[in-house]
């Protein structure tokens, strides 16, 4: 039986540090010992560590858990959540000797908050096509410029992020450097862009309990099999088990977790599913793999005995999990801004676009036939996609079934 008072010592002897926050302790590496001793500062650096050392995670740590089954709360309340100071994109589950831990690099937080800022620009440049643009203006040479504009918009910061990535997220280190990796594009509230890099970090550490709830880690959660059996129900469902059984046993898991943790995120596995909360975990675990692949280089399978599946694995078996779970939900109620209303596979194909630029502009740089993004292009296909979609839900629900906005 893990116990918070071990979990929490386990972690802070590991990393030979002592116990306080997270944040006080980055400041004083940094040399910032104006912000240490400061009155501005001065509540927030006193809060002191209890089931997380940062009290952001500990937010993340205690809705998560609010989320879960009764019979894992207990369990993930002992699990200490912590934020470390390692530069890698990526995180950790571990336990030992009644303890258990989930480790967050802050180079993860900090590849969250550089996606979510070129998913901003992407996004912007989307609803600026979709509802500034008239493509039949008779004054042609109009409309290319503003495309051309649009796609400067949409697609600089991702090629400046993604020729540049050598020097930004060189050794394991991740850190914005250029400032379109980290200027929102005019008119982005900054709460929209907080809400998107605390869904990365929900779904990551959603991930990692998963593990621990999986009986993935060293000491195995004792409902690890009640909990295997929900995930594995759930890749029935949307008819994965034979693509997930063709995986070696590490990226078995992964897969497992990523399914649990959208499931727990979204509310989904404890009857406490909102609309609210499924918008979370598709951007959330999109935006996640997404940063992820592209800083790890993990977009396709080039290894099979790798211990994490490929982005387009990863991906496909959320967005069928994605669509098992809303292909229900009625339309949103449209507006001035979007007068066709909204749904969550549209925000998914959002993400589709968004990664689909990434993938042509990596595999332009290495030559061959791949050019670089076409703004165009992607958003004609993402149009045609929706389409597609659309047709599926019309089927579903009626002709009268109403239209969603990509």
């Amino acid at each position: 039986m893990w116990e918070l008072r071990r979990s929490r010592h386990w972690f802070y002897v590991d990393c030979g540090r002592p116990e306080e926050n997270f944040w006080k302790t980055l400041f004083e590496q940094a040399g910032r010992q104006d912000l240490v001793i400061g009155e501005k500062y001065e509540e927030f650096l006193d809060w002191k560590p209890v089931n997380s050392n940062c009290p952001e995670l500990q937010e993340v740590a205690n809705e998560l858990t609010s989320l879960a089954p009764i019979e894992w709360q207990a369990t993930m309340r002992n699990i200490f959540v912590a934020r470390a100071f390692k530069g890698g994109a990526n995180a950790e589950a571990s336990s030992f000797k009644g303890a258990g831990v989930i480790e967050l690099n802050y180079g993860l937080t900090s590849a969250a908050m550089v996606y979510s800022t070129l998913f901003c620009h992407f996004y912007a440049s989307l609803k600026s096509a979709a509802t500034e643009v008239d493509f039949s203006d008779a004054e042609e040479q109009i409309t290319e410029m503003i495309i051309e504009e649009l796609e400067r918009s949409a697609f600089e910061p991702i090629l400046i992020a993604d020729s540049s990535i050598g020097a930004w997220a060189a050794e394991g280190n991740v850190y914005a450097a250029h400032p379109l990796l980290i200027e929102l594009p005019a008119g982005r509230e900054d709460h929209e862009y907080h809400k998107l890099v605390t869904a990365t970090e929900m779904f990551v550490v959603g991930h990692e309990f998963s593990h621990h709830m999986l009986g993935h880690t060293e000491e195995h959660f004792r409902h690890a099999a009640k909990a295997k059996r929900i995930v594995g129900a759930y890749l029935a469902d949307i008819g994965a088990v034979e693509s997930v059984e063709a995986l070696n046993e590490n990226q078995r898991e992964e897969v497992e977790a990523d399914v649990a943790s959208f499931l727990l995120l979204s509310g989904e596995i404890s009857g406490q599913r909102t609309r609210g909360r499924v918008y979370r975990a598709v951007g959330g675990s999109m935006l996640a793999l997404i940063s992820l692949a592209h800083v790890n280089g993990h977009w396709i399978s080039q290894d099979e005995k790798s211990t994490h599946p490929d982005f387009l694995t990863r991906y496909e078996i959320l967005a069928r999990l994605i669509k098992h779970l809303t292909m229900s939900m009625p339309i949103g109620e449209g507006s001035a801004r979007n007068p066709h209303g909204d749904h969550p596979i549209g925000f998914l194909i959002q993400f589709r676009g968004f990664a689909s630029a990434f993938l042509q502009a990596m595999a332009s740089r290495f030559g061959g036939e791949v050019e670089m993004p076409n703004f165009l292009n992607i958003f004609s296909w993402m149009i045609d996609v929706e389409a597609e979609f659309k047709e599926e839900y019309g089927a579903l629900h009626g002709p009268n079934a109403d239209a969603i906005d990509v």
